[in-house]
């Protein structure tokens, strides 16, 4: 049996509501909003643009198809992946990207940004950093794409690759923003953590047994 259309809108609710939560109690941290993403005309704004259009239009998709079930028939579905097991399997990656994302907003703390800020934020390496130097965006890359695979449509396919075009390009424009915030702390972090997942220390002893031994003196 197919999981109820409402479930994973439940899902993004709740997770929504705490990422808020969250957001505001950094905001009266720190003394203003952690939200960097403005209203220009550069790169980084324009990805801010993308991230909020493709995310409302995943929700509203997913509200719509829960309203009125028949809706997936319309926005163009995969029929290979239209599948209970595969249902189930979409709202699992979702709900576990929803509580990857809120770990790792908690676990940021005070250097939690929505963006890229110009003022001096703290580098977080440990708890999910350890695994992930964007477990963020992992989180949220894991929501979309268990939003597709809920309901394998055209419609949430657009913006699975959306979403995965946006990210890899935040992804790259925070990792030179961090490099030049933090520095060597940073390039030493970078190798030791990989971009998406893995384990923690795997890439250093990796380059250390092509390389040669390691001079950590």
């Amino acid at each position: 049996m197919m999981p109820s259309p409402w479930l994973p809108v439940v899902v993004l609710v709740v997770v929504g509501t705490a990422f808020a939560t969250l957001t505001r109690r950094v905001a009266r941290r720190i003394g203003h909003s952690p939200n960097r993403f403005g209203t220009g005309d550069t790169a980084h704004d324009f990805v801010g643009r993308v991230y909020r259009v493709s995310g409302r239009i995943l929700f509203v998709f997913l509200v719509a198809r829960a309203i009125s079930p028949g809706i997936d028939a319309e926005a163009g579905p995969v029929p290979a992946l239209v599948h209970p097991g595969m249902a189930w399997l979409g709202q699992g990656i979702l709900t576990l990207g929803g509580g990857v994302i809120l770990a790792a907003q908690a676990g940021m703390g005070t250097s939690w940004r929505i963006g890229l800020d110009r003022e001096l934020t703290g580098l977080v390496t440990t708890g999910l950093f350890a695994w992930s130097r964007n477990p963020t965006f992992l989180g949220m890359m894991a929501v979309v794409l268990g939003a597709f695979l809920v309901a394998p449509t055209v419609v949430t396919g657009i913006v699975l690759a959306a979403a995965w075009v946006g990210f890899s390009i935040q992804i790259r424009m925070e990792e030179e923003h961090l490099g030049r915030m933090h520095g060597p702390a940073y390039e030493r972090y970078r190798a030791a953590a990989p971009r998406w997942i893995g384990l923690p220390g795997l890439r250093v002893a990796a380059r250390a047994s092509r390389d040669g031994p390691v001079n950590h003196g």
